[in-house]
């Protein structure tokens, strides 16, 4: 269930109505949230902290606080917040209730919806997580006017996804509107497709795996560049992923070079050049070869268009995918 409104505070007290709550959230909301009067367990900010040694510590508070099934865990942060907070309290005391608080764009179209929960291991993107549905997740835009351009940005580029993956008639609108114009009508939008595809399936046993569109690659640059010590955000990474994941279909779904140059312009124009080099691209390879959505060691399972609106997934050859991110690289200088 996903509610709309002006007042979150107001509605995750009426959601949990009855019931003891325990806030998850991050050092840059916490200071947002002293008068909830909620027991609150405040984790580092930064995809850096997603980590196992955080869960450990969720954990730790959440035995401190002795927090039973019957209690509720509110997500109130970011996609870090909403996908660690949600694995934390899918596995504690082998499930306890979740409402998820989005406070980004990214988390309101993205991490916040679906019930994708987890963290990184090993240096690898969600590598460790479980499917496990939030009982509500309440989206407001109290928090968005305030957001710094770097978080919009973010929520843009997974926003962008949602609108190649619906219609030429959502790419071509979403192309007249910039990162400071989004909406909550058009967050609305863009979270009612991914809601459609949820519900259609939920695990991911098929259409679900088109909103990978991007993450092959993106993740794949997310984990460089945090091993480089550059870190951009998650929505920055996608991106550049879908750019090339768009020359690929390009390449081998037939898709108009139109659509392929507008995103690129579009991608070029708000994040910049590709962040990676031809020197990078045996360890790039490397993290995508090892990508939880691939069938086999040897094919990457990609998301390719033939058009905006008409998706497909299909397996690249590893050996291949050196051309997509030439491609890429070469429309984002």
């Amino acid at each position: 269930m996903i509610i709309y409104t002006g007042n979150p505070f107001d509605e995750l007290r009426r959601q949990a109505a009855g019931r003891r709550v325990a806030v998850v959230t991050d050092s840059n909301v916490a200071p947002l949230l002293s008068a909830t009067g909620y027991d609150t367990i405040v984790i580092s900010a930064g995809e850096e902290n997603k980590t196992l040694a955080t869960v450990g510590e969720v954990w730790n508070r959440m035995v401190d606080l002795r927090l039973r099934r019957g209690d509720v865990v509110a997500c109130i942060g970011g996609g870090v917040v909403t996908d660690l907070g949600g694995f934390c309290a899918a596995t504690f005391k082998r499930g306890l209730s979740c409402i998820n608080v989005p406070t980004t764009i990214l988390g309101a179209v993205d991490a916040a919806v679906g019930g994708k929960t987890g963290f990184d291991f090993r240096g690898l993107k969600n590598e460790i997580g479980a499917f496990s549905m939030p009982e509500a997740v309440i989206v407001s835009d109290i928090f968005y006017a305030t957001l710094p351009r770097r978080e919009r940005l973010s929520g843009y580029g997974e926003m962008l996804k949602h609108a190649l993956l619906d219609s030429p008639a959502a790419f071509a609108r979403f192309t007249e509107m910039t990162p400071d114009e989004v909406r909550l009508d058009d967050i609305r939008r863009s979270v009612a497709l991914k809601e459609r595809i949820v519900a259609a399936d939920p695990r991911e046993g098929g259409l679900r795996r088109i909103l990978n569109l991007g993450h092959t690659v993106g993740h794949a640059l997310e984990e460089l560049l945090l091993e480089k010590g550059t870190p951009e955000s998650h929505g920055a990474c996608v991106a550049r992923g879908i750019v090339a994941e768009l020359a690929n279909s390009r390449i081998n779904a037939g898709l108009d070079s139109t659509v392929l140059y507008a995103a690129a312009t579009l991608v070029r124009n708000l994040y910049g050049p590709m962040p990676a080099t031809c020197g990078d691209y045996p360890r790039l390879l490397e993290l995508m070869a090892r990508d939880k959505k691939n069938r086999r060691a040897d094919l990457l399972t990609l998301v390719e268009l033939s058009a905006p609106g008409h998706a497909t997934v299909a397996d690249c050859p590893l050996a291949d995918a050196t051309a997509m991110l030439d491609l890429a690289a070469d429309l984002l200088s």
